[in-house]
């Protein structure tokens, strides 16, 4: 098996805790608690005593409330510096934490950024800037300079509207808008921020866009094609009102487009769009069913409720987003709960959790806050209001097959099969004789695949080849096409046993290997004699040939 690892390192930080004000009397790594991955399915992972359960989802590592220095732990969200480092920002009761998760087995809490004492924090980040907002007293919004990250260095560079406090905000980050949800600003209003100087938002259109309605939370979204295009729409959780969008556009006359209303809304919390934006997926606080909405939002003038899904669990849903097709609902009391929403996206299945408060799962205010799925490299964050940062891997829970579309026998007789014969492990083979050569650099077999695969990018792609040989002496090449370079390049060797095995190569840098646009995938096998054959010609049959990609 052929496996490309890259660890960058972790480097020591200093913390930051007022405006251009730095100290660093601190271990940022004490208390931190971390476990190895362990990808065996269902499984558990003890800290401190407490078994986590969890079932296609392991734990990188984890920091304490302690080592943070913290009473409660609530939203977090995440960030990517241009040279590709990752970074949680974990919201806590009396500050922001910023903590290196490149490494994820070894997170690096090397800064922070100080607010009033408050339970409720939320984050946002567009381009190098991130926002934060609490319900602390006059604690207004912070504007917090990211661009010297991977140095060790953030700096608030100011506070606006510091007379306010804000529950939650939301960024428009392909139009570079921030709006607030539920402002003390006259009565819960919704106030929009022009980013176009990051560093210095500043307030535009109505003193509301959002009139009179209450958004708990909202996503706010530009189109560029179809119906919509050129309208800036807020899709907005508006607690006991249900579902209301907004058109936005004009952000002096912004106007409500429509309202929906469903069966037992009680405090209409979040919501998040399908990648194709005609879906809608809403959680309920206190409706005090185990239950997430999905609605059917083509129509924006016009949204249907279509479905209602469950882990099965009576915890609370809480804050969830959508990366890849897969739901990542933090649902409280049973944790981070994952959903494969791409082949039935009305009617998702859950593939994966990780249970970060095992005492229970009751209907109660503990455990999961939030999460952030949103690293390119598949890392998943979970901020956790009793136990703080949870880093964890996920990609037992989304990972997905593309298969074959077609084939091409470069050199080698194709005996029998077809392309069906490559969807599973079954014994229907596609066998292809040996061929002949007109030099000795030729492989006597060599057969190019192409696939799409289901994302433009993916944290991780790996091309799978299960077969076998019908004479020892054999040995194979495994190339893919690199569309950045527009060549094949080799990406594992090795010998061919006449057992029916399975060679898996993990490919770098997964997105050299998806062409942008198409999703198109290409890779070749070629199988060639190294030793004494039992007979000529000889044959390679494969069984399944796939590529095994995340998002």
């Amino acid at each position: 098996m052929n496996r490309f690892i890259i660890v960058p390192l972790c480097l020591a930080f200093a913390i930051f805790w007022f405006e251009s004000t730095t100290a660093t009397d601190f271990d940022p790594t004490a208390g931190d608690q971390r476990r190895s991955s362990d990808k065996s399915g269902n499984q558990g992972e003890s800290i401190s005593g407490f078994m986590f359960d969890s079932f296609n989802v392991a734990l990188f590592a984890q920091i304490s409330l302690a080592a943070f220095a913290a009473n409660s732990g609530n939203d977090c969200w995440g960030y990517v510096s241009p040279s590709g480092r990752e970074y949680a920002l974990m919201g806590l009761n009396n500050k922001v934490a910023f903590v290196e998760v490149t490494n994820p087995v070894a997170p690096n809490w090397f800064a922070s950024i100080g607010h009033g004492s408050s339970s409720w924090c939320d984050i946002k980040v567009y381009r190098d800037h991130c926002y934060i907002v609490t319900e602390g007293t006059a604690s207004g919004i912070q504007v917090v300079d990211l661009s010297q990250i991977d140095s060790g260095v953030v700096r608030l560079v100011r506070t606006i509207v510091p007379g306010e406090h804000t529950h939650n905000i939301a960024l428009d980050t392909d139009s570079g808008f921030l709006y607030t949800c539920i402002s003390s600003h006259g009565s819960g209003t919704t106030e929009c921020f022009d980013l176009t100087n990051p560093s210095n938002p500043v307030q535009v259109g109505a003193a509301s866009l959002t009139g009179s309605d209450r958004m708990h939370d909202s996503q706010i979204v530009t189109f560029f094609s179809g119906p919509y295009a050129g309208r800036q729409i807020l899709y907005g959780a508006s607690e006991g009102r249900g579902v209301i969008i907004w058109d936005v556009t004009n952000k002096n006359a912004p106007f409500r487009v429509s309202r929906t209303t469903y069966s037992n809304v009680a405090y209409t919390h979040q919501c998040w769009l399908s990648a194709d934006r005609n879906l809608l997926y809403v959680d309920d606080e206190l409706d005090n069913i185990p239950r997430t909405l999905v609605f059917d939002v083509s129509d924006i003038n016009s949204p249907v409720l279509v479905n209602t899904f469950t882990s099965g669990q009576p915890s609370i849903d809480h804050n969830l987003y959508l990366k890849g097709g897969f739901i990542f609902e933090s649902n409280y009391t049973s944790g981070l709960r994952i959903f494969d929403a791409n082949d039935d996206p009305v009617n998702p299945v859950e593939t994966g959790w990780f249970d970060t408060y095992p005492e229970n799962n009751n209907p109660s205010f503990s455990g999961s806050w939030s999460n952030f799925p949103f690293f390119p490299s598949g890392t998943i964050i979970v901020s956790d209001m009793n136990r703080g940062l949870f880093v964890l891997d996920a990609s037992a829970a989304t990972l997905r097959n593309a298969p074959v579309s077609s084939f091409n026998v470069v050199r080698g007789v194709l005996k029998s099969g077809n392309l069906a014969s490559l969807d599973e492990i079954d014994g229907d083979f596609l066998m292809i004789a040996a061929g002949p050569t007109v030099n000795p650099s030729e492989s006597p077999i060599n057969v190019e695949f192409t696939g799409a695969a289901p994302w433009d990018h993916a944290s991780k792609l790996a091309f799978s080849v299960t077969g076998l040989g019908d004479t020892v002496g054999l040995a194979y090449k495994l190339f893919a096409f690199d569309w950045d370079a527009a060549s094949y390049v080799l990406v594992g060797t090795g010998t061919v046993t006449t057992s029916l095995v399975t060679i898996e190569t993990v490919l770098p840098d997964a997105d050299r290997f998806i062409q942008s646009g198409t999703k198109f995938m290409k890779a070749k096998m070629e199988v060639m004699q190294v030793g004494p054959a039992s007979h000529f010609p000889w044959q390679f049959s494969f069984d399944q040939v796939v590529w095994k990609i995340n998002p």
